[in-house]
């Protein structure tokens, strides 16, 4: 399965993430992490399955992933399936990059495969709370494994 992850990060914490993601799929599956500032060019062909997560900051009114959802219809990913994830503080109630993410996928004509998952910091800057790069890596398996028993 070729399986692309994109991320946007300002403190490194969303990156660990990413690269935990793919950590754990990559003795099975082709992955690939690029930020999202570099990959506004990246094509959907032959991409099974997207990942895309960034740190949930203004209350989820900062999208570090910008740069690579816009344009994805133009550049093919319409009906890949996809997960999305985000870093944030426990700060209670608030608007998830996550779901901010989910949403833009579905316009573009995405599948999710996966309810859209955060992954707590324990400060603006991080660190990560303990335990969440396994957490990510848990997630990723099971993401994919719900694509495998759809496909």
């Amino acid at each position: 399965m070729e399986i692309l992850v994109i991320f946007g990060s300002q403190y490194g914490n969303t990156h660990r993430i990413a690269r935990a993601i793919a950590r754990s799929l990559s003795s099975e599956h082709h992955v690939r992490v690029l930020p999202a500032a570099a990959a506004s060019e990246v094509s959907g062909a032959g991409i099974d399955l997207l990942f895309v997560g960034a740190p949930t900051q203004m209350r989820g009114l900062r999208l570090l992933a910008k740069p690579f959802l816009d344009g994805l219809v133009e550049r093919g990913f319409a009906g890949t399936r996809a997960a999305a994830f985000d870093t944030r503080m426990d700060l209670g109630p608030q608007l998830l990059e996550s779901t901010v993410i989910s949403n833009q996928l579905v316009e573009a004509g995405c599948r999710l495969v996966a309810t859209p998952e955060s992954f707590l910091v324990l400060g603006l800057e991080g660190p990560l709370a303990e335990g969440e790069e396994e957490r990510a890596e848990s997630w990723a398996r099971a993401v994919v494994r719900t694509v495998g028993a759809a496909v």
